[in-house]
């Protein structure tokens, strides 16, 4: 007799650690109240709602017409490599050879899928900063290691302290994995952090991934925030992760990059190999077009995320009972509002379903991001102004 499958019996254990996505369940719930013909104000959105610059899709466009429509290098095209060693050695200050240092991923989060199986053996130790975007646990699970968490606090403004990194290293502690500007809280790491992380890291043989998509959405006196990869000693043992979704309106390209010596983007492109080989190439061409052409689209975009951040953070800060940090990067606020009486998710629930309200739970970062949520101000500024004004409403009706 045949025996019926059960797929749930064919799953690998590694499953057993992965959740799906806490955010994709908020898009999915959007969906839902639109179909039904509700209005919903859209914090949940981790992407910037500007178009692509013309001049990025134009340059994609010529390459697909000239032909540019076949395989390219694993390690991705070379003029677009050279322009990230350039883009990277501006922000960083420290000298980048980006034919041999560079690789093309699609999306960022490749970049840490590839980086995590490259150098992550099973029962290796990851450190993670808690709340931090949540596929970096997953990812270090999928590479078989064991994501330890950093706990972070809004009353240290979510910054990392050295000592909480220094308890939690084991003889099994083989990397650190930071992001600044950060997601959720918007966190950015002083340059004071940084070394005193790096001292860290080298005294303990660690290597760091430094998650830097948002480091040129910054509200800090430089144009870029600060990298442990500028830091003496720290660029051969340090992979920065970067890409385009972000600061140039391209998520849905899914382009990203990875920049390390080249020892280590050798055992990295072992592993890109077999995942999926190559960017498409013509975006690719768009993309050089992007780095190296005219910055304006840049900086006009954080400029209006500045302007976004102040009405959010000065509307929160007149609604009682709550209170945010400052959020010096990326375009994201992390608001406190235990006060409240309600969980994370069930002050989530509630801002959606009762006032079409979109946010993420705070604990979907973590468990330290208990008692928050997170409000993405990539939303237009009319969006932002007329978001804090349902929100009071909301909040005052919390009896």
């Amino acid at each position: 007799m045949k025996k019926e499958m059960i797929a749930e019996e064919m799953f690998a254990s590694r499953l057993d650690d992965i959740p799906f996505s806490g955010i994709r369940k908020v898009f999915d719930k959007v969906r839902e109240l639109e179909a039904e013909g509700r209005e919903v104000i859209h914090w949940q959105v981790g992407r910037p709602d500007f178009d692509t610059p013309q001049h990025i899709k134009d340059a994609a466009i010529e390459a697909m017409n000239r032909g540019e429509v076949h395989y390219s290098p694993n390690l991705g095209i070379l003029p677009l490599r050279k322009a990230i060693g350039v883009r990277t050695e501006l922000d960083t200050g420290v000298p980048v050879n980006g034919e041999t240092q560079s690789i093309v991923m699609s999306g960022a989060n490749e970049g840490i899928l590839a980086s995590m199986l490259a150098f992550v053996n099973p029962g290796d130790e990851v450190l993670v900063t808690d709340p931090n975007w949540h596929h970096y646990k997953s990812i270090v699970s999928i590479a078989g290691g064991t994501p330890i968490e950093i706990p972070t606090t809004a009353e240290d403004g979510f910054m990392i302290k050295p000592e909480e990194v220094e308890k939690r290293i084991t003889d099994k502690t083989k990397i650190l994995c930071i992001t600044s500007p950060g997601n959720p809280t918007g966190c950015v790491l002083s340059k004071e952090n940084l070394e005193a992380l790096a001292e860290i890291a080298i005294r303990h043989n660690l290597l760091v991934i430094s998650d830097e998509i948002y480091s040129r959405i910054y509200f800090g006196e430089e144009r870029v925030a600060p990298s442990i990869y500028s830091v003496p000693g720290m660029a051969e043992r340090t992979i920065i992760i970067n890409g385009f979704s972000k600061i140039y309106a391209m998520d849905g390209w899914r382009l990203g990059w990875t920049v390390a010596s080249e020892k280590l983007t050798r055992g990295i492109l072992k592993i890109r190999q077999y995942t999926t080989v190559c960017v498409n190439t013509f975006i690719q061409h768009g993309a050089v077009a992007g780095l190296t052409g005219d910055q304006t689209c840049v900086d006009d975009m954080v400029k209006e995320f500045a302007k976004r951040r102040k009405i959010i953070l000065e509307g929160l800060r007149s609604i009682p009972k709550l209170s945010v940090s400052d959020s010096l990067g990326a375009f994201y606020v992390f608001p406190d509002i235990s006060a409240y009486g309600l969980t994370s998710q069930e002050m989530a629930d509630y801002l959606i379903q009762e006032y079409g309200i979109a946010t993420v739970a705070g604990s979907v970062f973590g468990t330290s991001g208990e008692g928050h949520i997170r409000i993405a101000y990539s939303c237009s500024t009319e969006e932002c102004t007329r978001g804090v004004a349902v929100l009071k409403e909301a909040l005052a009706a919390l009896k």
